[in-house]
């Protein structure tokens, strides 16, 4: 590699997506790069065993010897209902918390962790640290990106629950511990047999006392990575874009104006239309969960009620997938399955409830971008549509409805984020599948920095 080559690469940055349900992660070899080729998204998924080739699911498993990640952390958790055992689910909630510091702190329940040995801290760390062996095997096997790059800066997506962007010094400490535990314990993260608790234990004493470089570079909020990606995917930008970003453990909604009129082509966020919310994937998981109980009816002792919870709880995001694709969802629990339709889930009050209340925070948005584009002049305002949440069918129509409430006459175009540039959308058909999903990785690695303050 010529002096001009290593260069370039200096400039590359990979954005991790820790998802409260899926990982994800993205590299930019150079920003100055054309976008076909400069920007990529990482194979972890395929690297993790995973269903989909760029997901891999936020899980971690601790059996009485050994832990598990990812997907192997998801076959042993349903092989363990029977154990009264539950694995760590939506765990990266915990940042969100009034006081992370305490909430990091905290053992884990006997139900998650019966050995007593790791706190929430921990999990993250081990967690965190697997995601970077990941990430470094992914780059390894990758033909076209030299094995340097494995060393850039990182970048991390996060809700916007914080006061403003750049590095959380708690969470830059956990990055650090989590880089010289993956340098420990390495390629033992991608063992399908997971790692023992007591090498578990060891590497996380000595990465607490000596921790390493996680290369840390600025978190960056999740809507500002999707409007990033938005702004890049398309040829031209409209004025006024607001993003809803709908994962599993949040809905993050922000809104930008865009202004090719100066030069530079200016970018402000319209920060009054920020907003975090908890009526995200979980709370539909939950809902469905409920019904599915219901209808399920109950059984005959306490043990088995609690072993048909657990087990409808694992499957929830499948169920919620399975529903809305093709409109009715199965679960077999012993003897007995029981299907759901997708009408029985509209028509159930409390989704009803859900959806009335996450349409009054969508219009509290939307009513803040309306007003600043009228004011201004603007006459459209492209509503993106990222996370899992963009490929529900029932979105597109509750935001017009949000919309309804307060009339106006400036346009509305609403829809999930897609490759809209012909040479990146061709590169792999699993790529525009889940591009939604990938787009604050892919925006996150992409952008020099966006508006966060």
């Amino acid at each position: 590699m010529d002096d001009g080559e290593s260069n370039r690469y200096e400039r590359a940055r990979i954005c991790i997506d820790f998802g409260t349900a899926l990982s994800k992660a993205s590299i930019c070899l150079d920003p100055l790069l054309p976008l076909e080729v400069g920007v990529k998204p990482l194979p972890i998924g395929a690297i993790s065993r995973a269903e989909h080739p760029l997901l891999t699911p936020s899980v971690l498993y601790v059996d009485q010897g050994r832990l598990y990640f990812g997907p192997s952390a998801l076959d042993h958790a349903r092989r363990g209902i029977d154990l009264a055992r539950d694995p760590l689910l939506s765990f990266k909630t915990v940042l969100g918390a009034t006081d992370p510091n305490a909430a990091l702190a905290q053992k884990l329940r006997p139900s998650m962790d019966p050995t007593g040995t790791f706190k929430a801290r921990d999990a993250l760390v081990l967690y965190l640290a697997f995601l970077d062996q990941l990430i470094r095997e992914a780059i390894d096997l990758a033909p076209n990106i030299p094995n340097a790059v494995a060393n850039a800066r990182r970048r991390y997506t996060s809700p916007v629950w914080r006061p403003g962007s750049g590095v959380d010094k708690t969470f830059e400490a956990i990055f650090n511990e989590a880089a010289a535990v993956s340098q420990r314990l390495g390629n033992l993260f991608l063992q399908t047999e997971g790692i023992s608790i007591a090498q578990c234990k060891d590497a996380l004493d000595k990465a607490a006392a000596a921790p390493g470089n996680g290369l840390l570079e600025t978190g960056i909020f999740e809507p500002h990575a999707a409007a990033a990606t938005a702004l890049a995917f398309t040829s031209a930008p409209t004025r006024y874009v607001m993003v809803f970003d709908m994962g599993a453990g949040t809905v993050d909604i922000a809104a930008f104006e865009f202004d090719e009129r100066t030069d530079p082509p200016a970018l402000s966020e319209v920060k009054e239309a920020r907003q975090c919310s908890a009526l995200a994937g979980d709370e539909i998981d939950r809902i469905l969960v409920e019904l599915y109980l219901r209808k399920r009816g109950g059984e005959k002792n306490r043990e088995d009620e609690i072993r048909l919870m657990k087990t409808a709880v694992l499957n929830a995001r499948e169920l919620k997938r399975e529903l809305f694709t093709t409109g009715k969802c199965s679960l077999k629990t012993g003897w007995m399955a029981t299907t759901i339709r997708a009408n029985e889930l509209m028509e159930d009050q409390n989704f009803r409830t859900y959806l009335g209340a996450l349409r009054q925070t969508i219009a509290a948005s939307l009513q803040r971008v309306v007003a600043r584009a009228e004011a201004n002049g603007g006459d459209v305002i492209d509503v993106v549509l990222a996370g899992g949440g963009s490929r529900l069918p029932f979105m597109v129509d509750l935001v017009k409805s949000a919309a309804s409430l307060k009339p106006t006459n400036v346009q509305l175009r609403v829809g999930p984020l897609s490759p809209i540039n012909p040479l990146y959308s061709g590169v792999d058909a699993s790529l525009r599948d889940v591009f939604p999903q990938i787009a604050m990785s892919v925006g996150g690695a992409l952008v020099e920095m966006m508006p966060a303050q």
